[in-house]
């Protein structure tokens, strides 16, 4: 699939509209040729190809990571096979090297998750802080757009799915470390003659039997030649002698240990920690910008007039016109749609009893709500023409026109209403059909 995709274009898209000046093009049919504006605009290097240029990056920090666990790996395994004239290598020393960190890790991680898989947490850890903080770096050194770049990382790194890709960076790092470590070891046994051998202080010859004897099980399975009992006591470091079945035993035995106990279980928990991590991002709801963006495009621009007798006796007439036109009167059936009252702070009008629904759109919440919830019915917005249009309200309002396809701006005009002609101006500049409210009794 061509990246960006729909979605990942959304989501651009929805950050640089609540960040930035950018807009979507009002006039596109449908959604998907909006957000193809994202591919020529600005000129220099358009939106889509910074945002699939920084995905690039990143991936090449994911995969730096994972060569430098490659490397460390090769690195780790010659000194623990450094022998002295006797050529005898301590088999669990060699453990503790090559596994024994790996199921320390693998523990902390198993209960991280489980501490945290009720509650959502928004740490990212030391890896993929460092892998973003990298990612802004790259991004400023390219001249790219700094908001472009944030909405990337929203993107990519979305706080409900960081602990899985978290999970799958850690994995595939641990799991190169080990293969590595597989690879040096198995090279150092084709070269290499050496005797293998165990000591110990606390424990007993029959504490080390059961704990070789528990690592043989998997092993088993796989119909390989392992150390039985007679191998791990002729084992002992204070032997002088080793045949040649035993280190084979023992060299298939180490082999098969770190294949089975450390590179398969990485890989598994790489695959399914990826695998999540797309599910959840995937699965997220959409914000209220996106969901306003796919509100905008979802109904086509209509826009309809109605020219109405105030007289009730008289039979209400249509007539198509242009937004750009001007209602002379509402009859009585407009006074029961839903009514909408955009930065109101005067008392209730009390021609709006008897409306079917009357909403506040006063705060940034509730405007965006109510852009989200855009409808083909008729709705009326009342607007205060003692107070002036800002910006924000012809933001609005030019949303407000995309959004509904049947949207109708009514101007309050009474003794200290200053602004009609102002707000009159809006109207026409946002194609919404517009009529002004001087009273009704």
């Amino acid at each position: 699939m061509a990246f960006p995709s729909l979605r990942a274009k959304l989501s651009l898209a929805a950050w640089l509209e609540a960040h930035t000046e950018f807009r979507l093009p009002a006039q596109a049919n449908d959604l998907t040729s909006a957000l193809n504006s994202l591919d020529t605009s600005p000129q220099s290097i358009s939106y889509s190809m910074q945002f699939s240029l920084l995905k690039r990056y990143f991936n090449r920090l994911i995969l730096g990571v994972l060569v430098m666990s490659f490397i460390l790996g090769l690195v780790a395994v010659p000194p623990a096979f450094a022998t002295s004239q006797s050529n005898q290598v301590n088999i669990f020393w060699l453990f503790i090297i090559l596994l024994g960190f790996h199921l320390l890790n693998l523990t902390a991680w198993f209960v991280t998750m489980v501490a945290t898989m009720r509650h959502r947490s928004e740490n990212k850890g030391i890896l993929l802080s460092a892998l973003i903080f990298l990612n802004k770096k790259i991004s400023k050194h390219s001249h790219f757009d700094e908001e472009t770049t944030s909405a990337y990382l929203y993107w990519q790194c979305p706080i409900q799915s960081n602990t899985w890709l978290v999970s799958s960076i850690s994995h595939g790092a641990w799991g190169c470390y080990l293969l590595a470590g597989w690879l040096m070891t198995l090279l150092l046994l084709l070269t290499n003659q050496v005797d293998f051998v165990w000591e110990t202080t606390l424990l007993s010859d029959e504490a080390f039997i059961q704990i070789t004897q528990a690592l043989n099980i998997v092993p088993q399975w796989f119909g390989l030649s392992l150390p039985n009992q007679f191998d791990i006591l002729a084992s002992r470091i204070d032997l002088v002698s080793q045949e040649s079945s035993t280190r084979q035993h023992w060299a298939n035995f180490l082999l098969a240990s770190i294949m089975i106990y450390g590179v398969l279980p990485r890989l598994i928990l790489t695959l399914i920690s990826i695998s999540l991590y797309y599910l959840k991002r995937s699965t997220l709801p959409l914000s209220n910008q996106e969901r306003l963006i796919q509100n905008r495009y979802q109904y086509k621009e209509k826009h309809s007039t109605l020219i109405v007798d105030n007289d009730s006796n008289k039979a209400s007439e249509s007539a198509k016109t242009t937004s750009k036109t001007e209602i002379n009167t509402l009859d009585e059936k407009a006074f029961l749609q839903p009514w909408a009252l955009f930065e109101w702070s005067a008392p209730l009008p009390s021609f709006l009893n008897k409306a079917s629904t009357l909403s506040l759109l006063n705060s940034r919440k509730e405007q965006t709500l109510f852009l989200i919830e855009a409808t083909s019915t008729p709705v009326y917005i009342l607007v205060d023409a003692s107070q002036s249009p800002d910006r924000g309200s012809r933001r609005f309002f030019t949303q407000v026109s995309a959004s509904y396809s049947s949207a109708f701006m009514a101007i309050s005009d009474d003794e200290s209403a200053q602004f009609v002609e102002d707000w009159q101006r809006l109207a026409k500049e946002a194609q919404l059909p517009f009529a002004k409210i001087i009273g009704k009794d």
